[in-house]
């Protein structure tokens, strides 16, 4: 066997792996972005904004909704305000949404703090930044608005 042929299949696997950092000392932005691509976010109860401008021929285009049921994981069911429930809704179909008012509760839902449950002290629209104040860990953080979402869910939770 020739070590000239190992050598590029070993080096390809090891490129390969260079973009999916798993790395906490990276930058937060950088590594964010990363998780957001490998990582899904839905969880019952949280507040989204449905994006789908095919979807029913954009009958639900920007309206706002409820994650009822979480399907698979980038799978749900959703409740609109009005009260319609659609089935199977995929997870490029909708956005997180941002609270428009301050103390309202977010949950963290992509990087190493997904699953937590917090205060949205404020907001930077030209950054798409939050600021929120986790519970339980008496710690504010800076996250993506892709990254954190409004939550409507039970107020005593074990998992936040």
């Amino acid at each position: 066997m020739r070590k000239g042929s190992e050598l590029p299949t070993r080096q390809g696997a090891e490129e390969k792996r260079k973009h999916l950092p798993d790395r906490e000392d990276e930058p937060p932005a950088k590594s964010e972005k990363a998780a957001s691509r490998r990582q899904h976010w839905l969880h019952r109860d949280l507040r989204v904004r449905f994006v789908d401008k095919l979807y029913k021929r954009g009958q639900y285009y920007n309206t706002k909704m409820i994650i009822e049921d979480v399907l698979s994981p980038d799978t749900c069911v959703c409740r609109t305000d009005e009260g319609q429930v659609l089935d199977g809704i995929r997870e490029d179909m909708l956005e997180t949404l941002i609270p428009k008012v301050q103390d309202k509760r977010v949950m963290v839902v992509l990087g190493p703090r997904a699953g937590r449950v917090g205060h949205l002290l404020s907001w930077d629209r030209e950054k798409s930044q939050a600021v929120v104040q986790l519970r339980r860990e008496n710690r504010v953080v800076e996250l993506h608005y892709d990254a954190v979402c409004e939550y409507i869910g039970p107020t005593d939770s074990d998992d936040d």
